[in-house]
C-alpha cells in the first residue's frame, strides 16, 4: 500500500485533515464574517508551506543562493550554526504568514476590527500546519514505526498546530493594532503618552505619526512570533540532540501558557471593537467640539486615577451624543480590560459594551435605567429647540460654559462608584 505515492498522499491527507477541522472550527465558530473569505485565508496558508518546500528545492538546485549552506561554511561553531539556522527557518516562515495577512487584508479589507486580525492570523497559520503536517505524515509514515508515526501524529496534531496558531495569533494581534493606529494614536495623545520609537520611525521613513505606529507595532509582532517560533524549535533540539529531557514538558507547558495567553488576547473588549466603518453610514456627533474635548480630558484624569466605572458612565453618555466615536469606544474598552476581574462592577458593566459579540440593539444598557430622568429632560428640550427653530431665524448657539458641561455627566442621577 505505502509503495503507492497517490494512495499515501490520499491516506496522509485525511489524517492530517482531521485535528485541523477541530481546530478551524473552534476557531470560526463565532466568526460572523463571509466563510469565502475564512477559506481563502486558510487555502492561501496552505500554499506557504509548499512554497517554502519549493525555496529549498530552488536551494538544492542552484547552491550559490543556498543560505542554510552559506551559514553552514561560516567559521561559527555548531551551536551557533544551529542557532543561525534555526532563525532563519522562523523568519521565512513567519514572514510568509505575514505576507498572506497583508495580501487579502489589502485587497478585501475584511479586517474591522482587532480579534479579526487575531483569528485571521490563526486561520492561515492552520493552513501553514495543515500542509506541513501532510508532508511529515507522508515523508515518515513508510520508514518508520507504527508507535512512533501515531507519537509524531499526535504531537504535531495538537502541540505542533497549537504552536503555530499561538505565534500567528499574537502576530495578528500586534497586526490589528497596527491596522487601527490613527484611533490607537489619537488615544495615546489623549492620555499624553508618547512613543519615541514611532516618531523616529515616521520620520526616517518621512510617514505621518500613525503610520509610524503602525509600522513600529507589525515589526513587534513579527519579532515577538519569530522569537516565540524559535526558542520552542530551539529547545526540541537541545531535547533531541543533547538529550535533555526536561526541556520537553517546558515546551509543552510553554506552548499551554502562549495558547491560554492568546485567549486572553481573544477576550479582551479592546478586541472587539468595531474601528472601520463605512463612512457614509457614520453618524454626525450631537455635541461640539470643544464640549466634547472637556468632557474627554475629564474621562483622561479618571482613567488615569483608576476610577473605571465613572469612565465607563462618561463614555457610554459620550456616545449617545456621538456613536461613531472611535477613541471614546476605546476608552470605554480600555476602562473594561483594566478592571479588576475580581471587581462586582465588572461583571454588572459587562452589558454596557455592546459589539456584535455581546447584547443585541434592543438590549438596554444597566447605567440608563440610573439616568432615564435626564433622557425625559432631553426629550422635553429637544422639543423647545424645534418650536425655537420653526419661530425664528437659525442662529449658532451659545457655546455652554464648562461647568454646565460637567453637569450633564457627572451631576446627581449619575451612576457612580
Amino acid at each position: 500500500m505505502f509503495d503507492n505515492p497517490k494512495i499515501l498522499l490520499g491516506l496522509a491527507t485525511l489524517l492530517a485533515a482531521i485535528p485541523i477541522a477541530v481546530w478551524l472550527y473552534i476557531t470560526i465558530k463565532q466568526d460572523k464574517n463571509t466563510k469565502k473569505i475564512t477559506f481563502l485565508v486558510f487555502g492561501l496558508g496552505c500554499l506557504t508551506a509548499p512554497a517554502l518546500l519549493g525555496l529549498q528545492v530552488f536551494w538544492q538546485k542552484y547552491p550559490q543562493f543556498d543560505l542554510v549552506a552559506a551559514i553552514e561554511r561560516t567559521s561559527f561553531s555548531t551551536d551557533v550554526i544551529t542557532i543561525l539556522t534555526l532563525l532563519l527557518f522562523a523568519a521565512m516562515e513567519e514572514n510568509i504568514k505575514l505576507y498572506v495577512m497583508r495580501t487579502i487584508d489589502r485587497k478585501t479589507l475584511f479586517i474591522s476590527k482587532i480579534n479579526d486580525a487575531i483569528r485571521y492570523s490563526i486561520i492561515a497559520a492552520l493552513g501553514f500546519s495543515f500542509a506541513e503536517n501532510i508532508y511529515y505524515l507522508y515523508t515518515w509514515w513508510p520508514v518508520i514505526s507504527t508507535g512512533e508515526l501515531a507519537g509524531m501524529y499526535f504531537f504535531r496534531s495538537i502541540f505542533t498546530t497549537a504552536a503555530h496558531m499561538t505565534y500567528s495569533g499574537i502576530f495578528g494581534y500586534f497586526y490589528g493594532i497596527g491596522k487601527f493606529s490613527m484611533v490607537i494614536n489619537q488615544t495615546n495623545i489623549i492620555e499624553g503618552k508618547k512613543d519615541k520609537t514611532s516618531e523616529i520611525i515616521a520620520k526616517i521613513f518621512n510617514l505621518p505619526p500613525s503610520e509610524g505606529y503602525r509600522q513600529k507595532m507589525v515589526l513587534k509582532g513579527l519579532f515577538i512570533a519569530m522569537g516565540m517560533h524559535f526558542t520552542i524549535n530551539y529547545m526540541l533540539q537541545l531535547q533531541q540532540e543533547k538529550g535533555i529531557q526536561i526541556l520537553f514538558p517546558i515546551v509543552i507547558l510553554t506552548n499551554i501558557a502562549m495558547y491560554v495567553f492568546l485567549q486572553h488576547l481573544l477576550n479582551r473588549k479592546a478586541g472587539h471593537l468595531i474601528l472601520l466603518t463605512d463612512p457614509t453610514t457614520k453618524k454626525t456627533s450631537t455635541m461640539g467640539k470643544k464640549d466634547e474635548d472637556v468632557v474627554i480630558e475629564l474621562m483622561t484624569m479618571w482613567l488615569k486615577d483608576q476610577r473605571y466605572v465613572d469612565v465607563i458612565h462618561i463614555c457610554e453618555r459620550l456616545l449617545e451624543r456621538d456613536p461613531d466615536n472611535n477613541v471614546v469606544k476605546m476608552f470605554k474598552a480600555k476602562a473594561m480590560d483594566e478592571m479588576d476581574e475580581k471587581n462586582i462592577y465588572k461583571k454588572v458593566l459587562g452589558t454596557i459594551i455592546k459589539t456584535d459579540d455581546d447584547l443585541s440593539s434592543n438590549d438596554k444598557s444597566i447605567i440608563n435605567k440610573y439616568v432615564s430622568e435626564k433622557d425625559t429632560q432631553k426629550k422635553i428640550q429637544k422639543t423647545q429647540n424645534i418650536q425655537k427653530t420653526t419661530q425664528t431665524p437659525i442662529s449658532k448657539p451659545p457655546e455652554a460654559p464648562k461647568k454646565n458641561i460637567l453637569e450633564n455627566y457627572t451631576g446627581e442621577g449619575t451612576f457612580k462608584l
